[in-house]
C-alpha cells in the first residue's frame, strides 16, 4: 500500500463513565497534523476525581495541539507531544496541592501518507490491530502484572484477574521525565485498528474483542465493544476508539458508515459537500438536456 489518503480513514471514538464511577477519568480525541498525518488518541487518567479528570484532559489538551503543529517526522512528533503533556501535568501537580501525584495513561495511533502508522504508549492503556482474522496487540502494558507475565511468573489467566493488575509502573505526569514506547507499524487496505482503556480490555479478553470485531451488524464495532464491558459490570470508564484502513477485506463491519470515514467532520464541511453535490447534479442535467 503506496499512499494513504487520511482523510477517507473511517473512525469512531466512544466514552462511557462505566456502571459504578460517579466521574469519568479517561479522555480520547483526534485531530490532522500539519502535513496529512492522523492522529488518534485515548488517555486514563488517575490520581482521584479531580487529578485523574484534570490529567487526562491536559494529556489530550497537549498532545493535540503538538501534533496539529509540529512539522517534525511522526516518531518525533509523538514523543515530543507525549513529553510535553508529561511536563504540563507534572507542572500542575506541582503548584496544587489537591493535583499533586495525578497522571495518566496515554496511547495513540498516528496514521501518515506513506501508510505507516505510528503507535506511542505509556501506562496500560493499548493499542490492538485486527487483520484478517487475528487481533494483535501492538502495545505493552507498563505495569506490575504485565511485568510479572514477561518475566514468567504468571499465565495470561492468572494475569487478567490479578489483585495488582490496575497497579502501574509507569504514566504520564508522574515524574519530571516519561520513557514514550515508540513503534511503527504498515498499514494495510481493510487494517481494523482499536485504541481502549483498560475499563475495556479489564472486562473483556483478547478473544472477546477479536469476536465482536468479526460480528456483522448495523450498530458500530465502537458502541459494541463498549456495551460488552458495560454488561460485564462497567467497573470502570471505558474509551474506544476504532480505525478502519480503506479498501477491500474483511475488516470489521459497520465502520465507515459516518461523515467521519469521508473527513466530512463538520457541519460547514458536510454543507460545502452537499452543494457541490448539487452543482454537479445541475451540470450533469443542462449537459443531458443538450444532447
Amino acid at each position: 500500500m503506496a499512499q494513504l489518503t487520511t482523510d477517507e480513514i473511517a473512525f469512531e471514538s466512544l466514552t462511557d463513565v462505566g456502571r459504578v464511577r460517579k466521574t469519568n477519568q479517561d479522555a480520547a480525541g483526534s485531530v490532522l497534523s500539519a502535513h496529512g498525518g492522523l492522529l488518534l488518541v485515548v488517555a486514563d487518567g488517575m490520581g482521584g476525581h479531580q487529578g485523574g479528570e484534570t490529567a487526562s484532559r491536559i494529556a489530550i489538551e497537549s498532545i493535540l495541539e503538538v501534533v496539529k503543529n509540529s512539522p517534525d517526522d511522526p516518531e518525533d512528533t509523538l514523543k515530543l507531544a507525549v513529553e510535553e503533556a508529561n511536563k504540563r501535568i507534572y507542572a500542575r501537580g506541582q503548584s496544587d496541592d489537591a493535583l499533586k501525584g495525578m497522571g495518566t495513561t496515554v496511547v495513540a495511533l498516528f496514521f501518515q501518507p506513506d501508510s505507516s502508522v505510528w503507535v506511542a504508549n505509556v501506562g496500560d492503556s493499548r493499542a490492538y490491530r485486527y487483520r484478517g482474522s487475528k487481533l494483535e496487540r501492538l502495545t505493552s502494558d507498563h505495569s506490575v502484572v504485565a511485568e510479572m507475565l514477561r518475566q514468567g511468573n504468571l499465565t495470561e489467566d492468572e494475569a487478567f484477574v490479578h489483585p495488582a493488575r490496575n497497579q502501574l509502573l509507569r504514566a504520564v505526569g508522574i515524574e519530571e521525565q516519561v520513557a514514550v514506547d515508540i513503534s511503527r507499524e504498515d498499514a494495510l487496505p481493510a487494517d481494523v485498528y482499536l485504541l481502549c482503556s483498560d475499563g475495556l480490555h479489564g472486562l473483556l479478553r483478547d478473544a472477546e474483542l477479536l469476536q465482536i470485531l468479526k460480528q456483522k451488524s448495523e450498530e458500530k464495532p465502537s458502541a459494541r465493544l463498549l456495551q460488552a464491558a458495560n454488561a460485564r459490570g462497567g467497573s470502570d470508564n471505558i474509551s474506544v476508539q476504532v480505525a478502519r484502513i480503506p479498501g477491500a477485506g474483511s475488516g470489521a463491519p459497520g465502520i465507515g458508515s459516518s461523515f467521519r470515514s469521508l473527513g466530512l467532520t463538520t457541519p460547514w464541511k458536510r454543507a460545502g459537500a452537499i452543494f457541490l453535490g448539487a452543482i454537479l447534479l445541475a451540470g450533469g442535467l443542462i449537459f443531458w438536456a443538450s444532447l
